[in-house]
């Protein structure tokens, strides 16, 4: 934080700098998390699962031998794609829901995608949990057992390319589900051209200026440090499991529906979580189920954990982008189309949603001044590891054609791009220039020295090659509440203790952002009236499906406010349950009592009056309990906007690029945790420089075989490798609510690949779209090798 923001509205605990509540139950070791709840000293029986995994690319079973590995000390139980509880397992797919709610086999996101079968015959890359698993009384004796099963392999033919899948004559992955490789149209995604709005083929043909541009996106992963995991355990016909998942509602239904047993007899309990930046957004993943059924042909505890190389599970979608954009010459965009080639990778899971349902609301709330625009994808099968779930889903990989659109169509126009932004895009409730968007790119233009910019490659030099450059990109900020309504209801309550201490009732799976700390902030600002302060309430840490609340769960950034708003409701309720007691004791009606600031008296009689304290003593000593229930609010306001200004360093002689400085600018609307919305601002740049410059998942074109599922050949950014980050915040745009905020978790990773690539194009004059920019394509791309 270099300067405070400035507040719209000042309140007494919501937008302050302060520690996180959790602080020190995490620095001191108290905190539990999946593996502390699942240690052996705990559970004297507790038995391991190891799953078989494909070497092949594409293959199938044709027979399995599970003789030797049977007959192993220590091997309790295997199961094997023959085994009667696996052949009657439901085809599924691991994307039910992008978390924002819970959804039954029947209401699926992707109802035409079912293309998983767990512990299947087929295996679709290499690395797919295929064939058969183990329970043994230790990891190790379940890996060596699982060497020991012999199995025999049908390999098929194979291709990891998106446009040679597309091919006639491509091995077709998915016939069940297609017969060839591209995913059906889904309702939810729409048909391939999913956007079409007025004529953009007219719009370019009377258009000034016509740009083409293309940007590459390749595969990520999250890299998070806690790795998935669950424990499966049954008590006659009651299953309980634990989970670092981030969506307990969403595990149990889809326990309950995959297994056909009742929900009530289906308990989820997820701790903390050690980050997980999407990896855990899908509560439907295979493991869950194997384990649940390795525990019940025990009769013992199972625990599955995966390793750091099977961490590498799913990734962000890779996606090959397109764009065309014409307009006037004073830069008025009259025409607009992209086209998209996303590889789905061996599953569907959430391809279809990075492809066409975030492009879709990204129109909805950014292009709606422009008159022609079209959008077109396509989603591919092909057999590398399943893109799903990552932290800005969708968001990052449109970002990088559409600030590269911007940033050439200012360039050819001879105009400059911060113009253009703001000459153009906003939504349709809100003139241009849009305010939000003003404010994020003129304060980042102001901090970076944008009025120094020079011209692509032109700058000076530096150290005898090196070349300085800085660049932007911006994005629509990602989730207001009218955009949430498929959450459904969201649920919280209070409950104040007769000594005047708070328990809060609002269950969401913690995972690092911080939205615990603004559900306490929100609980106190909305109590402060009987003087409830943040260290008096008590959130508790653990989400368990038989507490009687429905989770939020922590996806879209939104948790941060929903939950908070429905407190006030909850906090109402406490307010007339206080009157009604101060009503009693001073023998008045209830509207002749004032309560403020832990003071309750008598309209005009100040004098008169008792703490809320003392009040509460002198009931029956019995709690209030309130509980609230509402659906976000639908009344659509637009979305605020981000942005992100870069400087870098380029050592044309090395390749090697430096990032100097990031400044990270997010309109909030209302900012519910400054010092938790700063810390997102910060350390979401460790994904940004990380995707911008060195990570990719790399394989082996005639095996198939992934090279770098470890942490020594995939590379992640050092704390040498990063810039100095500015984060800046604003409360300019209001959405709908007491406090109308935006999520901003999800979206500060959006803009920062594209204003790192302006950045080095700026510095050395050639673009190169295709991330990560690694020093190879610099050095190519200036012609040095």
């Amino acid at each position: 934080m270099s300067t405070q923001f400035k507040r719209r509205v000042t309140r007494k605990y919501l937008g302050t700098y302060r520690p996180r509540i959790d602080g020190w139950e995490k620095a001191s070791g108290r905190a539990e998390f999946i593996d502390d709840m699942t240690l052996k000293c705990r559970l004297p029986d507790i038995l391991y699962a190891k799953a078989l995994h494909s070497p092949y690319p594409h293959a199938v079973i044709k027979n399995i031998d599970i003789s030797k590995a049977e007959k192993l000390p220590g091997v309790e139980a295997i199961l094997t794609y023959k085994d009667p509880e696996i052949v009657s397992l439901k085809p599924m797919n691991a994307g039910w829901t992008d978390g924002v709610d819970t959804v039954s086999y029947e209401r699926m996101m992707w109802k035409k995608l079912r293309d998983r079968r767990i512990l299947g015959s087929h295996a679709y890359w290499v690395g797919d949990e295929v064939g058969a698993v183990v329970a043994a009384k230790s990891e190790r004796i379940g890996e060596e057992a699982l060497r020991l099963i012999k199995v025999e392999w049908e390999v098929l033919p194979f291709v990891l390319d998106p446009l040679e899948s597309m091919q006639p004559g491509a091995p077709v992955i998915h016939p069940e589900i297609s017969q060839s490789n591209i995913l059906p149209a889904e309702p939810i995604g729409g048909a391939d051209v999913f956007v079409n709005i007025g004529d953009v083929e007219r719009g370019f043909t009377e258009a000034d200026i016509n740009i083409e541009v293309k940007a590459i996106y390749h595969n990520a992963t999250q890299c998070s440090l806690d790795n998935w995991c669950c424990l499966a355990s049954w008590k006659d016909d009651q299953l309980t499991v634990w989970s670092n998942s981030y969506e307990a509602d969403q595990t149990r239904m889809f326990l309950s529906e995959m297994l056909e047993i009742p929900q009530n007899k289906v308990r989820v309990i997820s701790p903390f979580v050690g980050g997980q930046f999407g990896r855990g957004d899908t509560g439907e993943d295979p493991f869950f189920i194997y384990t649940a059924l390795l525990a019940k042909r025990t009769g013992s505890p199972v625990k599955f954990k995966h390793t750091r190389r099977e961490s590498f599970h799913n990734t962000r979608q890779p996606i090959i982008y397109t764009c065309k954009m014409g307009s006037a010459k004073d830069g008025t965009i009259s025409s607009s189309y992209f086209k998209s080639i996303g590889n789905a990778g061996a599953y569907a899971d959430h391809t279809c949603f990075a492809t066409k349902f975030v492009p879709q609301e990204i129109v909805e709330v950014s292009f709606a001044h422009i008159p022609n625009v079209k959008m077109e994808s396509y989603a591919v099968y092909t057999n590398k590891i399943p893109g799903c779930m990552m932290r800005g889903v969708g968001n990052n990989q449109f970002n990088l054609i559409f600030g590269l659109a911007v940033d050439a169509l200012a360039e050819k126009l001879d105009i400059d791009p911060i113009e253009l932004a703001l000459k153009n895009f906003g939504h349709k409730w809100e003139k241009l220039p849009d305010k939000s968007l003003e404010a994020v790119l003129h304060e980042g233009a102001r901090r970076i020295g944008w009025e120094k910019r020079h011209k692509p490659g032109i700058g000076r030099t530096y150290d005898g090659s090196k070349k300085r450059g800085i660049g932007f990109s911006f994005h629509p900020g990602w989730h207001a509440a009218w955009q949430e309504q498929r959450r459904g209801t969201i649920q919280a309550g209070i409950k104040l203790n007769p000594d005047g201490t708070v328990v809060l009732l609002a269950p969401t799976v913690e995972c690092g952002p911080g939205s615990n700390t603004c559900n306490v902030l929100g609980c106190a600002e909305a109590l402060s009236f009987i003087g409830v302060k943040p260290e008096d309430i008590r959130w508790a840490s653990t989400v368990d499906t038989d507490s009687g609340l429905k989770d939020t769960v922590q996806t879209d950034s939104a948790v941060s406010y929903l939950q908070s708003e429905v407190l006030l409701e909850a906090a109402a309720k406490i307010r007339e349950e206080v009157m009604k007691l101060a009503a009693k004791h001073f023998k008045v009606r209830p509207d002749q009592i004032v309560i403020e600031d832990g003071l309750v008296c008598l309209k005009g009689q100040v004098k008169k009056s008792i703490t809320v304290k003392k009040l509460l003593q002198k009931g029956d000593l019995v709690p209030i309990v309130a509980m609230a229930s509402s659906r976000p609010h639908t009344r659509k306001t637009g979305v605020p906007y981000q942005a992100t200004f870069a400087e870098v360093e380029v050592d044309t002689a090395t390749g090697q690029t430096q990032v100097l400085r990031m400044i990270i600018l997010n309109d909030c609307g209302t900012v519910m945790f400054a010092s938790g919305a700063e810390a997102q601002q910060c350390g979401g740049q460790c994904m940004t420089v990380g995707e911008s410059l060195f990570e990719e998942i790399v394989y082996d074109e005639k095996t198939g075989v992934p090279l770098d599922f470890n942490w020594v050949e995939y590379k992640i950014p050092t704390i040498a490798d990063m810039p100095k980050v500015e984060p800046v915040l604003f409360e300019v745009w209001k959405g709908a609510g007491e406090y109308g905020a935006c999520g901003i978790g999800e979206g500060v990773v959006t803009c920062g690949p594209r204003a790192i690539a302006n950045a080095i194009y700026n510095a050395i004059g050639v673009r190169i779209d295709d991330i990560p920019i690694t020093p190879d394509k610099i050095l190519k791309a200036l012609g040095r090798i």
